[in-house]
Formats: structure tokens, C-alpha cells, sequence
């Protein structure tokens, strides 16, 4: 039995994914602003019981209500949640694995278009997360700031005057600010330059991840990077650093572009209609081979060697999860049928059929 909860979901593509910032939308998907906050007077979430976590929910529960900005987020209790569901929101990037264990007292505040995800009693009693699309960097810091503004003018945050707030981890003592971004780098994958990028990002205090974050695997050439630094430098110092590390990737993903046009379109192109090829007529797609060949095609599309919608290439690599799958389909799948099913999924969304 499907939960009908998060179906409305799983029919839509959320805001941060969507293609609204034409700058270097075909090789940045979305860029995500975090600041870690513990609340003056707790015990950080470590080393509460389940009994103590469920207090700090409570009070953080009521705090939002009363703020009139943002009392309409939607809040749901971890414990609450079916393991589908749960797996859901992790595939939607909305709330970490990490969440997940021993679910009482935990929960997850969210907004319909998914700009917006709040995590109680992760590692800190507050991870407040705002997502944006593509280079959408002042948009996400501004909405970010607004959101710690108004949750800090009720709830008081622990903070000390030389260290500044207060964290479980030290490395986010500080500002508590991360900035992150998800980069798709096929070309310099394919080139060999990509462990030149993650050496570059590294000397610039960014750490290079997997599609989920950290502890994952890099899936369909996408890389997660994102800033180390809390402590020391202010907020707009550490997203002016990011982003300039990031315009130096996207300078060297470009350029291997223009290199591989000019040197081997006409392998470039084989290797897209083969990839047509497979995904019109195999039967059963695993998810890690929909990331691969999706890859392929959003590649192209950014080169402009085929006419296929970045957006609806986004849109795919987003639902062709396991979560996602059964939850859009409303049923429960073993594996094998699970990959039938992401094959109509995949025929349909690309008019393969």
C-alpha cells in the first residue's frame, strides 16, 4: 500500500530543478544555502533521549505557527512517516539519511515548491536549507537570511561572542553557513580533467561529494561541492569564495566543450543516438543506467547537438528513483519491476514510444 501523502510531489518537478536562471543552467542544477542553528539552554540533539528531542520539536513546531511567514510550512514528524516516504524526501534532497535514525523527536519543515527544507534535530536542532536552481546565489542567500531572521526573533539561538554559533560538529562553529551546489561535468569527466577540478576545489576549502552528499556515489556525472569554511569569514565572504570556485569549474567544463565539438562531434553524436537507441527499446532500466544515459542526453542538449528540453532531462533523473517510481506509479515494486515500470516512465517523458 502507497501512502497518498507525497503524491501531489511526485507529480511536479520542484523549483530548485526547474530551469528559471538561463546562466549556466545546462551545467549547474541548483545551488543550496544551509545554516546549522542549536537552540540557547539544550543539549544538542546527540545527546538528548528521544523524550528531550520531542520537547525541542514541539517548541520548534509552535514557534513556526506563530510566525506569520511562515506558519503555512508544512511539518511532519520523521517517526510519522512510512520508510517509502521517508525514502522519498532523501531522494528529493529534502532531508539527509542522517535524519533518519531513530526517527522520534525528528521531523522536516517544508514549502510546497520545495525552496524551503528545515531539518529539527538532524545534527543540530536546526539545519534550515533553501534551494534555488541554477546560479541563483543572491536569491538563496537573501531567502536564507530572511528565514534564520525570523526564526532567531523567537526562538534564541545558541551563540557565543568570539565563536559565534554554536554547532554539535566544531568545523560549523562559527556562521553556521554552508553553500553547496549540484554541477554537471560530463566533458570533463570524459577529458580526465575532472580530478584537476576536485584538486582546485579542495585548495579553495570546497569539498567535492556524490549526488546525495555526503558518503555518495557520483551518479550521472553530477558532483556535489560545497563550502568547508564557517569559522573565521562572514557569509558573504564564504559564498563570494564558492561562487568563484565555481565560475572556475564552469570555465574548464566549457572549454573541454568547445574542444570536443571541434575535435569529435561526430563521435559525440553517435554516442546520443545510440543512447536514444537503448532508451526507446529496452524493456527494463536500472536507475543508475537512467542516470548514465540521461547524462548523455542532457550533454547534448547543452551543446546543442540535439533539441531535447534540459528541464525535462532534470525532471527524469529526479523520477526515475525507487521512492519516486512506486510513489508515482501508487503501487509497491520489487526491484525487476521497479525497472519495467522506469522504462514506460522514461519512453513516455521523452515521447520514445
Amino acid at each position: 500500500m502507497i501512502p497518498e501523502r507525497f503524491k501531489w510531489m511526485s507529480e511536479k518537478i520542484p523549483f530548485w530543478l526547474k530551469l528559471i536562471s538561463p546562466v549556466y543552467g545546462d551545467i549547474v542544477l541548483s545551488i543550496r544555502i544551509r545554516l546549522a542553528r542549536n537552540l540557547k539552554g539544550y543539549n544538542f540533539p546527540l545527546y538528548l533521549d528521544e523524550g528531550k528531542r520531542a520537547k525541542i520539536f514541539n517548541l520548534i513546531r509552535d514557534a513556526f505557527y506563530s510566525i506569520e511567514k511562515l506558519k503555512n510550512l508544512k511539518i511532519y514528524e520523521i517517526d510519522e512517516l512510512e520508510k517509502i516516504e521517508k525514502d522519498f524526501l532523501v531522494e528529493r534532497h529534502l532531508i539527509s539519511k542522517d535524519l533518519l535514525k531513530d526517527g522520534k523527536g525528528r521531523g522536516v519543515v517544508m514549502d510546497m515548491e520545495e525552496k524551503i527544507s528545515i531539518m529539527i534535530n538532524e545534527e543540530d536542532h536546526l539545519r534550515i536549507q533553501v534551494f534555488y536552481p541554477g546560479f541563483m546565489f543572491e536569491e538563496a542567500f537573501m531567502k536564507g537570511m530572511e528565514i534564520d531572521d525570523l526564526i532567531g526573533s523567537t526562538l534564541l539561538y545558541a551563540f557565543h561572542n568570539k565563536y559565534g554559533f554554536l554547532t554539535t560538529c566544531p568545523t560549523n562553529v562559527g556562521t553556521g553557513f554552508r553553500v553547496s551546489s549540484l554541477l554537471h561535468l560530463p566533458v570533463s569527466v570524459l577529458s580526465g580533467r575532472i580530478q584537476e577540478i576536485i584538486n582546485f576545489a579542495v585548495s579553495n576549502d570546497i569539498t567535492v561529494r556524490g549526488y546525495y552528499g555526503e558518503g555518495s556515489e557520483v551518479m550521472g556525472n553530477i558532483f556535489q561541492f560545497s563550502s568547508l569554511r564557517t569559522f573565521g569569514k562572514s557569509e558573504e565572504e564564504i559564498l563570494s569564495n564558492f561562487k568563484d570556485v565555481l565560475y572556475k569549474i564552469i570555465d574548464i567544463e566549457k572549454e573541454e566543450r568547445e574542444k570536443i565539438l571541434k575535435s569529435a562531434k561526430d563521435l559525440i553524436e553517435d554516442k546520443v543516438m545510440r543512447t536514444i537507441g537503448i532508451l526507446k527499446s529496452a524493456k527494463f532500466l536500472n536507475s543508475k543506467e537512467v542516470m548514465e544515459y540521461t547524462s548523455h542526453l542532457r550533454m547534448a542538449a547543452g551543446m546543442n547537438i540535439i533539441d531535447i528540453n534540459i528541464e525535462k532531462i532534470n525532471e527524469i533523473m529526479l523520477l526515475n528513483q525507487p521512492a519516486h517510481i512506486q510513489i508515482l506509479f501508487g503501487k509497491v515494486m520489487e526491484e525487476k519491476e521497479r525497472d519495467k515500470f522506469r522504462g514506460i516512465l522514461v519512453r513516455s517523458r521523452l515521447n520514445l514510444s
